[in-house]
């Protein structure tokens, strides 16, 4: 063993206690000697030689580097050798202000750090090998050179590794990648070599705590570096140095407790699963040992600050384990030793904890204000900037992780107690950006809502790198990291949504992340570069796959709207794309895709196996499942985690292997999957407090697949109850929107709580619309509004959603989670129908149609191989056909098809019942029922039918009190606003005469008309209401289904966040305008928009219209319906309605011509063009004017079939 001493330098006799201290508080991470007494003038702070130096070494020890830089104010050293000594504290504590972060984590440097970083570090080596005192050598060699190379070589390991993984997601994204020929041990290996580099120095001053704490550290590096084997042996040897010395023991069970929870740093930084996977209860027992003796140790050692740490580190096992109570109770106890012990530093940590803690508890939000104050003030005066933000990371990281469980409202509190540990006086130039949330977005699944921000977030940093380089500075490296990343994220969220829109529009904010990222490496740290390069390769690889992917998405979205021969055309425009793509990894993805389009398993066979030995496990496994193949998918399903990454959402790998069986026809198995994959995504759902992130987080295709596998499965399995729960299945996959309906039920007849729940409802519909609104913008590169102008708005939405959720939590708790309420099954369905009715619903997916007919006695189910986009297709042209454009097919021919298939498996219970409720899936919602060919006629001409988005509204309506007389309603009508002239919008004189008409059978109305037709006064005489009546211009937008709204006078609009704020259950409600029934159908099941909110509402029935309306139309049909009702006081409204269809539809033109005018002339107004619509003239929606050649058939739909009753 070298010649070490315990109590002094080796060589130097007499070495003296103040010395000793001194050493003892330069060992910062060691904790063997709390600063609190030198802080006060305490001990040796008045030895002549010594103690000048032991209140600025203190203050490093309690992590205030901002106090020692205070402390060592500009003076007269005695000698050369203390003028060295100063020089290095003062470097130590600008390494401490700029670099130093709890758990070492890897935030990202800013550039006036790095600079006076390399200013305080230059020649320090050689300053400390000038000095020729050896105790004063020793001491300037522990602050200047071993604490600040190690807290450079954490941050580099941490850039180190996350480059590694750049660099793993660039090769699977198939980037170019040239650096990938250097070895990437190399970026870890520089680190350790330069903190290794110091160990001879230590072993020449001979001193054994020093010698063992450097040791003990560049174990903890080999940890952080992936080495733990090369640890143990350093350990070991360190051991040998620390006998005796109770500080040194408790620091090696401190980070041997570290090691055993898998990440050094863990414990500061707070990390829970998913940032970790969870440990196993050995390691946790086994780091709580460690951290046990660490505590007695340190207690041995009389330092209050190491039992603190080590009582932290206690604590976050029992965090681990879920013991919550006795974790605070642990942290309660550590803040108090840490404050007694004098650790700014580790008081600080401590309290974000605690507030973590607070928020994980759900208890009331008045504290983390408290702590933030308390941290922020500290990092200000006496602490460090550089702790301060990498606070600010932990709680960040902690938000990141509660969105991804889905607890939105945590994640929340979370980012505002973040956003609180920052101000400008700390140094770290606060600007308010979208960053924080759009990964809480990202991750609830909302997409939208996280491109939009990211997208803001973007150009936040954009405006800041351009105000620095106008100023002339150099950009700083967060900034342009967070640019490229922006793009990144961009792209992903882009491709997420299936938007082609979105994806062309990205390309532009990934030319100037990689202008960005091409400036940034010319000037770069060479500690950063292969960050960047990989990032670089990532942007530069999505560049080339963004039009291959923008066509492969516009081939889908016209397969949807029926356009097959577009859709192909797209997709063969997909092969050439993918033929620039310089990756044969990703082009053969996009090729199998494309094949897949249409409908060519074998090509798409093909591309599998030619890129099978390169595709990762789950990739290989997901693929040939697509084509087919699942005895091809079997071996690679056995390796997913192994083979490449895991899945990214729990409840992927079930549905994997659900599908799997499926192909196999084990159908057990396969429903055992599946079941079990929607339970954990059920979990997660539920946790969702908001009814819009629920339906965003449905609309996934993997849940999609979860559910289809389940149905199913359910199905094929057999036995006598495989009809009844495939029904239940199928079921709950549209019947997510009652969520919001049970919501309301959960506020009970309390009239404060039901408006605080509507008030909530209302302010989500309005948080939507407004990412829909920016995303619009961006689809028509239309963003011209400055950052803070577009964040300003989102702001004020997210501000009012805010307000109205704290409303519900004090009036309403429950209805959090009133989701959690089981829908009815089969057998609660067939009781609540009506008698002589019939129920049909569906199920699409993949290759398959499911339809299952309900009476009060039978339920039967039926299965067809067909293609789902196909059966979408054609219910699509047929739909254009009714409303009389042109989809580029035979409509009538489609109508065929689909009454073949939809309808004729049930002929035998059709032949038997007149009323029939059809339940349509959301790929089928347009689909006129009543209008298929049947019979020789239409299904309406023999049938009345009703629809309904979900069977289990069965049940609520029939629960419900008996309606009452229409005649004793109080109505409100609305109709022919004086809409603003700037609006470009046709007068309706049909929507004038139809409520005048009306008006005459309602004797308890309110008819507004004309300029009186304003949203307040809509607003306030809707109040009471049961009958509700809108006639008017309509806009229904399939990208933006929130802003769907009607026109009402001027330039006021009815949104749907009105139509919740003024319709309380109505018995009846009419939206007599264009496309009202229309909405946007989720991968999940749901149907967004008008129909949608009219439900949540409450009411009871809805009239709404499947295409834009002719003027003429709309009058005669809803003024015969609304007749039939004031006739017969017990009439139901679908039989009103198909009634009036009927007698429309048998009228000659002339006839309608005739009675239009007749119409006209009670109301008083013009006429106008009898083909005049109640569409809205907006570009990219579908409210085209009709075909000519419908006029000729006076029966054809378009003259009769628009509107549809939703109810029973």
């Amino acid at each position: 063993m070298a010649n070490t001493k315990r109590g002094g330098v080796a060589g130097v006799e007499g070495a003296d206690e103040a010395h000793e201290r001194l050493i003892g508080l330069l060992l910062t991470e060691q904790r063997g000697i709390d600063p609190a007494p030198y802080l006060s003038g305490g001990p040796g702070t008045q030895d002549i030689t010594w103690g000048s130096w032991l209140v600025p070494a203190a203050a490093l020890a309690a992590g205030e580097p901002k106090r020692a830089l205070a402390l060592l104010r500009p003076s007269t050293p005695a000698t050369p050798d203390h003028a060295h000594l100063e020089k290095a504290l003062r470097t130590a504590a600008l390494a401490m202000e700029h670099n130093w972060h709890p758990g070492a984590a890897p935030v990202p440097l800013r550039q006036e750090a790095v600079r006076a970083l390399t200013d305080a570090g230059s020649g320090m080596e050689a300053v400390i090998a000038s000095i020729t005192n050896p105790p004063v050598r020793l001491c300037a060699h522990l602050a200047g050179q071993v604490g600040v190379v190690l807290l450079s070589a954490r941050m580099t390991l941490g850039h180190a590794t996350t480059s590694v993984a750049a660099r793993s997601r660039t090769l699977r994204y198939g980037a170019h990648t040239p650096w990938t020929e250097r070895e990437s041990a190399d970026d870890v290996l520089q680190p350790l070599e330069w903190f290794d580099g110091l160990y001879e120095e230590l072993m020449d001053l001979g001193h054994a705590d020093a010698t063992a704490y450097h040791l003990l550290l560049a174990a903890d590096l080999r940890v952080r570096a992936g080495g733990r084997a090369a640890a143990t042996p350093l350990l070991r040897h360190a051991e040998q140095y620390a006998t005796g010395s109770p500080a040194a023991e408790g620091f090696a069970a401190l980070l041997t407790g570290d090691w055993e929870l898998g990440a050094p740093g863990a414990a500061e930084h707070c990390a829970v699963a998913p940032t970790l996977p969870d440990p196993d209860p050995d390691a946790l027992s086994a780091a709580a040992g460690h951290y046990e003796r660490a505590a007695a140790s340190y207690g041995a050692a009389g330092s209050s600050r190491g039992r603190a740490a080590a009582l932290l580190r206690l604590a976050h096992t029992h965090r681990l384990a879920g013991r919550h109570t006795r974790c605070h109770e642990l942290l309660d106890q550590a803040l108090e030793l840490a404050v007694e012990g004098g650790d700014g530093a580790c008081a600080a940590l401590l309290r974000v904890h605690r507030g973590l803690g607070l928020i994980e508890a759900q208890e009331a939000g008045e504290g983390e204000s408290e702590t933030a104050e308390q941290v922020v003030n500290w990092a200000t005066t006496d602490g460090s900037t550089s702790w301060l933000r990498g606070l600010r990371h932990i709680v960040e990281d902690r938000a990141r992780h509660w969105s991804a469980q889905g607890e939105i409202i945590k994640s929340k509190r979370a980012g505002l107690l973040a956003n609180r540990l920052t101000a400008d006086r700390a140094g770290t130039h606060r600007h308010p950006t979208a960053g924080a949330a759009a990964g809480t977005y990202q991750r609830t699944g909302h997409r939208l809502a996280a491109f939009v921000l990211t997208g803001l977030q973007q150009q936040e940093h954009l405006d800041r790198i351009r105000q620095r380089t106008d100023r002339g500075e150099p950009p700083e490296l967060a900034e342009c990291l967070s640019v490229v990343q922006c793009a990144t994220v961009l792209n992903d969220q882009a491709t997420a949504l299936r938007d082609p829109d979105l994806i062309a529009a990205t390309r532009s904010s990934t030319q100037l992340a990689i202008e960005v990222a091409e400036r940034l490496l010319a000037t770069a740290d060479p500690a950063v570069t292969d960050a960047v390069r990989a990032a670089l390769g990532m942007l530069e690889s999505g560049l080339l796959t963004s039009r291959a992917q923008e066509t492969r998405f516009r081939s889908r979205r016209a397969r949807s709207a029926g356009l097959d021969a577009e859709a192909d055309l797209h997709a063969h425009q997909t092969l050439r794309e993918a033929e620039r793509i310089t990756d044969p990894l990703f082009a053969g993805l996009v090729r199998c895709s494309a094949h897949l389009d249409l409908r060519d398993t074998d090509a798409a066979r093909a591309e599998v196996a030619a890129i099978e030995e390169h595709l990762s496990a789950i990739q290989a496994t997901a693929l040939w499942l697509s084509v087919g193949e699942p005895e091809r998918a079997a071996p690679h399903a056995r390796r997913i985690g192994v083979d490449g990454p895991g899945p990214a959402q729990p409840w992927e790998l079930p549905a994997l292997h659900a599908d799997l069986e499926l192909g196999r026809r084990v159908y057990d198995q396969a429903a055992g999957h599946a079941l079990r994959g929607l339970a954990t995504y059920e979990e997660r759902r539920i946790r969702l407090a908001r009814d819009a992130l629920r339906a965003s987080s449905a609309d996934d295709p993997v849940v999609a697949g979860l559910h289809h596998a389940a149905v199913l499965s359910l199905l094929e399995g057999g036995g006598p109850d495989a009809a009844a729960a495939s029904f239940d299945r199928a079921e709950r996959t549209r019947s997510g929107f009652l969520d919001a309906v049970r919501a309301l039920d959960a506020a009970g007849d309390d009239r404060a709580a039901r408006a605080a729940v509507r008030n909530w409802l209302a302010a989500e519909i309005r948080w939507s619309a407004q990412f829909e609104t920016e995303a619009a913008a961006v689809r028509r590169s239309a963003v011209t509004a400055p950052a803070h102008e577009r964040r300003r708005c989102i702001d004020e939405v997210e501000r009012g959603l805010d307000a109205a959720e704290s409303e519900v939590r004090r009036l309403a708790p429950a209805a959090f989670t009133a989701s959690h309420t089981e829908p009815p099954d089969a057998a609660a369905v067939a009781a609540a129908l009506p008698p002589d009715a019939l129920l049909l619903t569906y199920h699409l997916h993949d290759d398959h149609v499911v339809g299952w007919a309900m009476t009060r006695e039978t339920l039967r189910a039926r299965r067809h191989a067909r293609w789902a986009h196909g059966t979408v297709a054609s219910a699509r042209r047929f739909h254009a056909w009714c409303a009389g454009r042109d989809a580029g097919g035979d409509g009538e021919a489609d109508g065929q098809e689909l009454a073949a298939l939809l309808l004729e498996p049930f002929r035998r219970l059709l032949r038997d019942r007149r009323q029939v409720i059809v339940v349509p899936p959301a790929g089928l919602a347009l689909l006129p029922f009543h209008a298929l060919p049947w019979n020789g006629d239409v299904l309406g001409a023999g049938h009345e039918l009703s629809y309904l988005p979900a069977a289990s509204l069965l049940t609520r309506l029939h629960e419900q009190l008996p309606e009452r007389p229409w005649s004793q309603l109080g109505a409100l009508l609305v109709g022919a606003p004086a809409i603003a002239p700037r609006h470009g919008l046709a007068a309706l004189p049909g929507t004038a005469a139809e409520t005048v008409e009306i008006a005459g059978l309602l004797p308890r109305h309110r008819l507004l008309t004309g300029p009186a037709a304003t949203r307040e006064q809509v607003l306030e005489a809707a109040r009471g209401c049961e009958l509700l009546h809108f006639a008017t211009h309509g806009l229904v937008d399939d990208l933006a289904p929130h802003r769907s709204r009607l026109q009402l006078a001027g330039d006021d609009h009815f949104g749907l966040a009105d139509l919740l704020a003024a319709a309380h259950a109505p018995q009846l409600l009419t939206l007599s305008a264009c496309d009202t029934g229309r909405g946007t159908a989720t991968a999940g099941g749901d149907v967004l928009g008008l129909t949608r909110a009219a439900l949540i509402t409450g009411a009871r029935h809805a009239v709404v219209s499947l295409w834009p309306v002719r003027d003429s139309t709309g009058c005669l049909v809803i003024t015969r319906t609304y007749r039939r009702l004031a006739d017969d006081p017990t009439a139901s409204v679908g039989t009103a309605l198909a009634k009036a269809q009927l007698e429309v539809r048998d009228l000659s033109g002339a006839e309608r011509d005739e009675e239009f005018r007749a119409l006209t002339d009670r109301a008083g107004v013009r006429p106008g063009p009898a083909s005049r619509s109640r569409s809205w003239p907006h570009p990219g929606t579908r409210d085209s004017e009709q075909l000519r050649s419908t006029e000729a058939d006076d029966r054809h739909p378009y003259h009769w079939a628009p509107f549809i009753h939703v109810g029973v």
